[in-house]
Order: C-alpha cells, then sequence, then structure tokens
C-alpha cells in the first residue's frame, strides 16, 4: 500500500491548504472556460469569414496578447497585491465572454462583428494572462516547499484534464445551441471563479515564502544564494524587495536561467506536432482517426505521469532527472519518427507526453524554490511566456524541416538537432545539474 501511495498523486496541498483548494477549482474551472473560448472564436470566424486565413489571424492574435500578458502580469504581480490581480483578470474574462456573447447574438452591430470577435478575443487572452502570472506568483507563498512537486503535479493534471474535456464540451454546446451559447457558458464560468477566489486571503509581494527564513539584517541588501545549496531567502524588509533586480538575479541565480533554458527547448521539441499530419499521410494513409489518436496520445501520456507523480517527491537530484528528461524526450521523438505501424507511434506518443510531463512538473517546482518571493511574478511572466511561444517558434522550425525531407525523416532529423542541443545543455548547465534536495523542513502553511 505505501509503495502504490508513493507512486500515486501527491494531494496533500489540497488537505492542507484552503487557499490552494480554491486556487485549484477555480484553475480546473477557468481552463474549462478558456477551452470553450479556443474552439468557439474560430468556429465563429470560419462562420463569418469562411476563411482559414481569418482564423488563424484570430489565434494569433490571443496568443500574441497572452505573450504580452504574462510578462505584464508578471511584472504587475511583483508590485500589487497578487489576490486584486487575480481577481481583475477573472472579472475582466467574465465581462470579455459576456461581450463576445452579446456580439455572438449581434446585440452590438445587428449582426456579429469580425472587428469585435478580433478585439474581445485578443483582450481576453491579455487579462486572462494577466491573472495567471499573480496566481503562479502566489502560490509558493501558500504551500511548503516540500510541496512543490506535488503543486506542479497537480497543475500538470488540471491542465491535461481541462484541455482534454473542454474541446468536446464546446463541441456539443456549439452544436446544440449555438457558438453565443457556448459563450454564455464560458461566462459564467468565469464568474463562478470569481466567486471562488474571492475567499484567498490578501497575498502582497512581500508576502514570504512558505519555509523560506528571513535571512540575519546587514543594512544592505543581501546577495543571491548560490543555486547549489539553498533556494533565496524571502521575508525580506519592503525597501529591500523594492531594489531587487531581475536581470541581475537571472544572471546570478544560475538554476532559474538553466530552467528556461531547458524550458526552451523542451518547447521546440514539442513544435513536432506540426508535423503529424504530413506523418498520417505519408505512412498511415491519411486516416484522419489517425490524426486525432496521434494528438490525443501526447496529452494521454502526460495525465498519466500527472497522476503518477508521487515519486517525483523523493528525488535526491531533480536537475539531473530533468536534464536526462530532457533529452530521453528526443531519443524517443527519433524513435517515433521511425515506427513504421500506427500502434508502435501511438505507444511512443504516450511515451513522450509522459516524459514531458515529468520536465514540467520538476521545471516549476525548481523555478519555485529557487525564486525570491519579490521576484516570482516576474519570473514566473517569463517563464510562461517563453514557454507559450517556445511552441510557437518550434512548430515553425519543425515545419521548416518538412518542406526539406518527408514528415517521418524531418522527425528524425530535428531529434538529433535537440538531442545534440540537449546534450550540450547537460554538459553546461552545471549549477542545474548540481542541484540536490534539501532536508525536509519543519513548515506550516495557510490552512
Amino acid at each position: 500500500m505505501s509503495t502504490a501511495r508513493s507512486l500515486l498523486i501527491d494531494i496533500s496541498p489540497l488537505r492542507e491548504s484552503a487557499p490552494f483548494r480554491r486556487i485549484f477549482v477555480a484553475r480546473l474551472i477557468s481552463l474549462i472556460g478558456i477551452g470553450l473560448l479556443l474552439v468557439s472564436v474560430p468556429v465563429q470566424m470560419y462562420d463569418l469569414t469562411k476563411s482559414s486565413a481569418q482564423v488563424g489571424a484570430a489565434t494569433a492574435v490571443t496568443g500574441i496578447t497572452t505573450f504580452v500578458g504574462m510578462l505584464v502580469g508578471g511584472s504587475l504581480a511583483d508590485r500589487f497585491d497578487r489576490k486584486r490581480l487575480i481577481l481583475i483578470g477573472r472579472s475582466g474574462a467574465a465581462l470579455s465572454f459576456a461581450g463576445l456573447a452579446i456580439n455572438a447574438f449581434g446585440l452590438i452591430a445587428g449582426t456579429p462583428s469580425v472587428a469585435v470577435l478580433y478585439g474581445l478575443a485578443g483582450i481576453d487572452g491579455l487579462i486572462g494572462a494577466l491573472s495567471t502570472s499573480a496566481l503562479m506568483a502566489a502560490v509558493p507563498t501558500l504551500i511548503p516547499r516540500d510541496q512543490l512537486v506535488a503543486v506542479g503535479a497537480l497543475s500538470a493534471l488540471t491542465v491535461r484534464i481541462g484541455s482534454a474535456v473542454s474541446p468536446g464540451i464546446a463541441g456539443f454546446i456549439i452544436a446544440g445551441a449555438g457558438v453565443e451559447w457556448a459563450y454564455v457558458i464560458a461566462a459564467c464560468l468565469a464568474t463562478t471563479t470569481v466567486l471562488i477566489l474571492i475567499g484567498l486571503p490578501s497575498m502582497p509581494p512581500t508576502a514570504p515564502v512558505v519555509g523560506h527564513t528571513p535571512p540575519k539584517p546587514t543594512g544592505t541588501e543581501a546577495t543571491t544564494p548560490q543555486a547549489t545549496t539553498s533556494p533565496p531567502q524571502a521575508g525580506r524588509s519592503a525597501a529591500p524587495q523594492a531594489k531587487t533586480s531581475l536581470v541581475r538575479f537571472i544572471v546570478e541565480q544560475r538554476v532559474v536561467a538553466g530552467v528556461m533554458i531547458v524550458g526552451v527547448l523542451a518547447m521546440l521539441g514539442a513544435g513536432i506536432v506540426a508535423l503529424l499530419p504530413a506523418l498520417v499521410a505519408e505512412r498511415f494513409d491519411s486516416d484522419a482517426r489517425a490524426t486525432g489518436l496521434l494528438y490525443a496520445a501526447v496529452a494521454a501520456g502526460a495525465m498519466v505521469a500527472a497522476l503518477t507523480s508521487g515519486w517525483l517527491s523523493a528525488i535526491q537530484r531533480p536537475g539531473v532527472v530533468l536534464v536526462s528528461a530532457l533529452t530521453l524526450t528526443f531519443v524517443v521523438q527519433i524513435l517515433f519518427g521511425l515506427a513504421p505501424i500506427i500502434w508502435l507511434a501511438l505507444a511512443l506518443l504516450v511515451v513522450i507526453g509522459f516524459i514531458e510531463a515529468i520536465q514540467e512538473v520538476l521545471r516549476y517546482a525548481i523555478i519555485q524554490h529557487h525564486t525570491p518571493g519579490p521576484l516570482l511574478g516576474r519570473v514566473n511572466g517569463i517563464w510562461m511566456a517563453q514557454e507559450v511561444g517556445g511552441v510557437t517558434v518550434g512548430a515553425v522550425v519543425a515545419g521548416a524541416f518538412g518542406t526539406i525531407w518527408v514528415a517521418s525523416d524531418a522527425i528524425v532529423y530535428y531529434g538529433i538537432v535537440m538531442v545534440v542541443l540537449s546534450g550540450i545543455a547537460a554538459l553546461t548547465l552545471r549549477s542545474l545539474t548540481a542541484v540536490r534536495k534539501e532536508p525536509a523542513a519543519q513548515e506550516t502553511s495557510v490552512r
């Protein structure tokens, strides 16, 4: 029984922290609402314009504003109360969803407006990202450091559940009632998250990270701690925190910089999804069922990894495991490109999804563990923005490979390039690979 418990996802943060329970439930609900938007906007745009280019442009607008919102939101989360920013973001999302519904019903210009659809989709991406950055920055002030791996796994699980469930829900609603009612339901879900999150405690940027001991007063700003020993300290006085330099921190705190580099490589590698339709046409007779299964396989593997992530908390060398998992992902991608039959290709993609989720959990835990409270907003904003941008760039690069070689060869060659880059990362990111798990301390959380 104890072995089984050590393998299953650790839900102790949900049991022990009432504020985190609110965040977990609200985030799951909001992800379903966002999923409704991600399906409804393209469907409505195509219905209005009959143009795939317009659909792509609408998706790009949301992606760009989300990227900008991550960066701006991270900066604001280090200046203002994070609870207030979260509530503003979720309230803004509810209003933008309501606006999309009003536009879809034709109550603004008599008929649904393409310009309004563009504008509100962009606003939703921007303001939604603001609240996400603030939320990510707030969690380490609510949860002890030794539970951050569990938090990362729970976060990964909510994302997978939301991405798996929401498209199907959106399809049923749009088919049965129309796209306007999908927006109405999304607005109701966003309003529900606001009501849930109102109960959060105040979370100013000066709030100490749980488990960090304030340093002894020296009269000057504390220097950045060494990445290979203990994480930076929080709970400083307001004046030193205001002077904390983000650029200096990222340059000197090489663990966090290393995690971001690994994250960029992981997202670039994920760009092979752009080659899946061509691979199906090349090897699997353009079977649409095969395409759907291939896309679903990665998510399935990631969900299994999240559900069986209990063992990750016991890892003594998380940096080594992270870099090794990065390299292993690309090795499996090469094997995927060589797979001649569909069941083998699916199995390999499940493995890829499993390993990618392990990376995601470890990246989250290491970044939160090694970032001081006054910088959590900006660091998390940059981290999330580079992951959003990395997938886009990876898809473009992988697509370029696909213009030179057939899809299967392009996947293999792209995987080889990524293996080389990950090998270089393993050799050069010594601070990251030297990170060790700290002994459990006597910690308390906000309950």
